[in-house]
């Protein structure tokens, strides 16, 4: 949307009216997620996360940023932007429940690739980010088992199943 001021310069608003909520409601109404997969949170990408069943936090957001980094670090080998065969454009193109399973082994098998010809600085950056990620999610997974015993224990195929599905 735009208009004129009284100077003839156009003015320009750009909104995002799809998850609005009314004044009075606490949030969305809708359970739907938004977001480009390959940067969305670990826990959005769940099962539970794609039903809305999972409170978006702020966690999720600082999350979401932390995958972006090492997807723009891998673009680029040598200065120069890498065309074809990139690291991490499949993500782009893949389900939900795909990319949370590529994501999980992309977190521990990311120091094996081979990262020559990338700023070094810049991969310190990413690999460091990348390891908050991993970090907080073992802290979340503690945190559900520790739930889970004090609620009389689950098997532990039911808590793998839930970080797979």
């Amino acid at each position: 949307m735009y208009r004129d001021d009284d100077e003839g310069k156009l003015i320009g608003v750009l909104n995002d009216y799809d998850l609005s909520s009314s004044a009075n409601a606490l949030g969305p109404q809708g359970n739907e997620r938004t977001g480009t997969m390959s940067f969305m949170a670990l826990d959005l990408l769940t099962e539970r996360g794609r039903r809305g069943k999972v409170e978006h936090l702020y966690r999720h957001d600082l999350e979401s940023f932390m995958w972006v980094l090492p997807w723009v670090v891998l673009r680029y080998r040598d200065g120069k932007l890498v065309i074809s065969g990139r690291p991490l454009d499949e993500w782009a193109t893949k389900d939900a429940r795909t990319v949370y399973i590529e994501k999980i082994t992309f977190l521990q098998d990311f120091l094996h690739l081979d990262f020559i010809g990338f700023d070094p600085l810049i991969l310190c950056l990413a690999t460091d980010c990348l390891d908050v990620v991993r970090r907080e999610r073992n802290r979340q997974k503690d945190l559900r088992y520790k739930q889970w015993e004090r609620k009389g224990g689950v098997d532990i195929t039911d808590i793998e199943r839930d970080d797979a599905t």
